[in-house]
């Protein structure tokens, strides 16, 4: 029996095919769900986890013109609060207008930060209590503020170049530029934390601006070439943001160590194949951001806008897969045990189970149980399935006919810049504008 799109019955069917892959190791199995209910305090804060399952921070794209929650944002983040989930990861909010990747992302100033705080309360309401984490970011190449690209990049990447248009004489952006930006970040967690938000992220992943320069080794400057060099943004912003850092307040960072992109034009990858992760740079990088602060990591790998399948193994998207599906959620799981193991001290979210579908919590259990990652975090699943977690917890079960099918629906509707949602699972707000952008689909 293929082991390409999810087809399995039973527990034993999908332990049969990790055997026959040899995964074993990188996808265990537990139905031991108890370890799930574990309360997890990050660092040597206040701030506790309620238990070890976790919303990732997943865009709705439905914000107001000026960047403030609207109505489809407070009713997605209410929705996920109210699920049972430990922790809930507010979605991708950007500190500068032009660096928002399209006119419906949020954006926090001064301006709107009363919306922020009502965003902050339904959290906390919805939750009973859970923290919630504001995830802070600039777009950099994906810019697009008026719905029309407008890249901010940090270096001409010939392989996201082609994937994106990018003409080669299109400005590189400019030290001084950059050197604002530490600044911005910290000012933006000052306001996340005035809102009433339990922590800030400062986002370094999926070749959004932080996480480009990482790879900038052709960048003259202050910014490229050396590690120094190529950490240096990323790593004053942390440090601008952590001026913030109190008992109450916790700074984190969704982090990917590696984007499966060619050396030179991709983090983390074997310059000789690219199919592998050079684990060198990833862990300096992670071990200074912990000495900076981080106290909390949502980790992931890819660019969804080059190789989604890597940070999101699905059975339906743009492209077929060139590998087994699970050959991807066993990357995901492995990289993130290596990552605790660098790293005790951070507490880490691990991903990759949504396209396990109804045992998706034997491997978040397995996970957490074995110490390789202190919670499991759900995206497209909390997008399906608000109440995934609760479902775990008191009913020790997924419904089947509740999961996400990883059928990138989602992904095709914000790729629109559209309002995004789950069109299967929460068909009578997202089904009719499904229908509207791909009336063949």
């Amino acid at each position: 029996m293929s082991a390409g799109r999810f087809h399995y019955k039973s527990r034993e069917e999908l332990a049969a095919d990790i055997e026959r892959l040899g995964l074993t190791r990188e996808i265990p199995l537990s139905e031991e769900f108890s370890v799930l209910k574990t309360p997890r305090t990050v660092g040597d804060s206040d701030v506790t986890l309620k238990n070890s399952l976790t919303v990732h921070p997943m865009e709705g794209f439905d914000s107001t013109p000026e960047g403030a929650p609207g109505e489809l944002t407070l009713r997605r983040i209410r929705r996920m609060a109210s699920g049972g989930a430990g922790l809930i990861w507010a979605e991708a909010t950007s500190v500068t207008e032009d660096g928002r990747t399209n006119r419906g992302q949020l954006w926090i100033s001064r301006n709107n930060l009363d919306a922020f705080k009502r965003m902050a309360e339904t959290a906390h309401e919805a939750s009973d209590g859970a923290p919630v984490i504001l995830q802070l970011t600039h777009s950099g190449r994906f810019s697009k503020p008026d719905n029309t690209p407008r890249p901010v990049i940090a270096v001409h990447n010939p392989v996201m170049n082609e994937k994106m248009s990018i003409d080669p004489d299109w400005p590189v952006v400019t030290d001084a530029y950059l050197d604002a930006l530490p600044e911005i970040f910290g000012q933006a967690a000052g306001l996340a934390k005035e809102a009433g938000f339990d922590g800030a992220d400062v986002k370094c992943c999926h070749k959004y601006l932080f996480s480009e320069l990482l790879s900038a080794y052709d960048r003259p400057g202050r910014y490229g070439g050396s590690f120094e060099n190529r950490t240096r943004l990323f790593l004053d912003s942390i440090r601008a943001a952590a001026v913030h850092r109190s008992r109450d307040f916790v700074i984190a960072s969704r982090f990917g160590p590696y984007e499966h992109i060619p050396y030179p034009w991709g983090f983390g990858a074997d310059r000789n194949d690219p199919e592998k992760i050079d684990w060198d740079e990833p862990d300096r990088l992670y071990r200074l951001m912990y000495e900076n602060g981080v106290r909390l990591c949502d980790m992931t790998l890819g660019s969804p806008y080059y190789n989604p399948h890597v940070n999101r193994p699905y059975d339906l998207g743009g492209y077929e897969p060139p590998e087994e599906r699970l050959t991807g959620v066993a990357r995901l799981l492995g990289a993130a045990a290596h990552m605790k193991k660098t790293v005790p001290g951070i507490t880490l979210i691990g991903t990759g189970y949504t396209w396990l579908r109804q045992f998706a919590p034997c491997a978040a259990a397995a996970q957490v149980g074995a110490g390789s990652v202190d919670a499991a975090g759900f995206g497209r699943m909390a997008f399906a399935y608000p109440d995934f977690a609760r479902d775990i917890l008191e009913k020790g079960a997924l419904d089947p006919h509740k999961v996400c099918v990883t059928c990138s629906k989602c992904t095709a509707i914000m790729r629109k810049m559209h309002a995004t949602g789950c069109p299967i699972r929460d068909r009578e707000v997202y089904l009719p504008m499904y229908r509207e952008l791909f009336p063949q689909g």
